[in-house]
């Protein structure tokens, strides 16, 4: 018996030895790149068996789930889908290597639940952990409102598709303003909505990035997505999008934001938003 246990200590002795010299031979951002698809992929599963009972169709690049059958609304949110796919995908050289998972709600709380969101309002569509989750339009859209004209043009489609494709070529190594900022500016270049526009920063002073960075769940949501869509929109005007796109790349292998743009763009593009 003491052998057994001395040689099955000796064992997890090794092994823990083995996974220090492994983890520490990485970059913590390589290692977090390498991990974090395995942990997605397991919350992708994990929100595909709790919607397993919803009906289901297919698009060429889509699977659309829903909760309660309404026609309307599943047709509408298949053309949303389809609508602005190729240009993104173009516009970022990515594709998904599978349809992307869009799951529609008739239910605020199952979306809540789905979506490991916490308490408060729920939203329009939330990115998660591969899929993209939308409470039905009947839910949001006013009754004196074109239903289509508002879920085409200023619906949740394409900013939680964009984070979707952020999240796949950065491999969840991110900073949280960075992928809001892409996303609103997916919205500006796809459909012309331009987030905050008539909003004002208290004193004139926008968000520095360094408040961004460290305390954007804390600062005022509105201004904060406004500050993040107009440093990402003043980049690509000034530097291009070719240069985003090695940015993505290089989050991927595990740089930090502050390197893959020196890399991408040949100088700190970010040093003058933290003043």
């Amino acid at each position: 018996m003491k052998r057994v246990l001395k040689t099955t200590a000796s064992s997890l002795l090794i092994f823990a030895l083995a996974f220090i010299v492994f983890a520490t031979s990485f970059h913590v951002g390589a290692l977090k790149t390498f991990f974090y698809p395995h942990l997605r992929e397991l919350q992708y599963q994990w929100i595909l068996f709790k919607t397993r009972d919803y009906q289901a169709i297919e698009t060429e690049n889509f699977v659309i789930r829903y909760d309660q059958e309404d026609q309307e609304v599943i047709d509408l949110v298949a053309e949303a889908s389809e609508k602005h796919y190729e240009e993104m995908v173009d516009m970022f050289n990515y594709r998904p290597e599978r349809k992307t998972v869009v799951i529609l709600y008739n239910d605020p709380a199952a979306l809540m639940t789905n979506s490991n969101l916490g308490k408060g309002k729920p939203p329009m569509g939330v990115y998660y952990a591969s899929t993209v989750q939308l409470l039905s339009p009947r839910l949001w859209v006013n009754e004196h409102e074109d239903m289509r004209e508002v879920f085409l043009n200023e619906g949740p489609m394409v900013h939680e598709f964009t984070h979707l494709l952020v999240d796949d070529m950065a491999k969840g190594n991110y900073p949280l303003w960075f992928t809001e900022g892409m996303a609103l500016y997916q919205e500006y270049v796809q459909t012309g909505y331009e987030w905050g526009k008539d909003l004002r920063y208290p004193e004139d002073r926008p968000y520095t990035l360094q408040q961004l960075t460290e305390e954007f769940g804390n600062l005022d949501e509105m201004l904060a997505y406004k500050r993040s869509f107009e440093i990402v929109r003043d980049i690509i005007e000034n530097h291009g999008f070719e240069g985003m796109k090695q940015v993505l790349e290089s989050l991927g292998s595990g740089k930090t934001l502050s390197a893959a743009k020196r890399e991408a763009f040949k100088e700190d593009v970010l040093k003058i938003y933290f003043e």
